[in-house]
C-alpha cells in the first residue's frame, strides 16, 4: 500500500517537472510597453507539443534565460501575447477582461475562442464566437450552429452563403470561409 502512494505521488511530481517548458513571447501590455521575453508554460502530460492554455491565461510568468521567474504580468495587464508553439503554429491572445482569448483569425470579420476552466474538475473549454466590422457578436456553440451564425454575419455576401450551406463547417472550413471573405471585401 505505501509503496502504490509513494508511486503514485512520484508520478504527479515528474508529470509536473518534466511538462514545465518555455516559449519565447512578445507581449504587449495595456500600455503599449514592447516585451520580448521567454514564458513558463506547462505541456499536456500525454502529448508535450500540445501547451495547456491555463498555464498562462490568467497570467503569464516570465522567465531569465535560466528559468528563473522574472515577472509575473496579470492578463487584465496584457493587450496582447503572442509565441510560436510547439507544433510551430503561431498563436495569438488577446485581453478579455481578467483572463485571455485565443484570436484565431484577426480580419473584417474575426474569430474568438474565449477559455473557461471548470472549477470542479479543472478542465478547460473553449466557447467560439465571431466578431463583425460593427461590433456585433455572433455566438457558436449547442445551440448556435455554425453555419447559422455565420450566414447571419455574412449575410451582405451570398457567394459565401451558398458555399456555407455546402460544407460540413469544421474549424478548416470556417477559417477558409473568413478568409475569402476577406479577399471579396478588398
Amino acid at each position: 500500500m505505501k509503496t502504490t502512494r509513494l508511486f503514485i505521488f512520484l508520478l504527479f511530481i515528474s508529470s509536473f517537472a518534466f511538462s514545465q517548458k518555455f516559449v519565447d513571447v512578445e507581449l504587449i501590455k495595456m500600455n503599449d510597453e514592447v516585451i520580448h521575453s521567454r514564458m513558463r508554460v506547462f505541456t499536456n502530460l500525454f502529448n508535450r507539443k500540445l501547451i495547456d492554455d491555463v498555464s498562462f491565461y490568467k497570467a503569464a510568468v516570465l522567465v531569465d534565460e535560466k528559468g528563473k521567474k522574472k515577472e509575473k504580468i496579470k492578463a487584465k495587464e496584457i493587450k496582447s501575447l503572442s509565441f510560436t508553439n510547439f507544433n510551430d503554429i503561431p498563436m495569438k491572445y488577446v485581453n478579455d477582461g481578467t483572463q485571455l482569448k485565443i484570436l484565431v483569425y484577426d480580419g473584417k470579420i474575426k474569430w474568438f475562442k474565449r477559455i473557461n476552466r471548470n472549477i470542479m474538475d479543472g478542465s478547460i473549454s473553449y466557447f467560439d464566437y465571431l466578431v463583425n466590422e460593427e461590433g456585433k457578436v455572433f455566438n457558436l456553440g449547442l445551440f448556435n450552429h455554425r453555419k447559422n451564425k455565420l450566414n447571419e454575419a455574412l449575410k451582405n455576401n451570398p457567394k459565401l452563403i451558398k458555399e456555407i450551406e455546402d460544407t460540413r463547417m469544421d474549424d478548416l472550413d470556417l477559417l477558409g470561409v473568413l478568409e475569402r471573405y476577406d479577399e471579396m471585401m478588398k
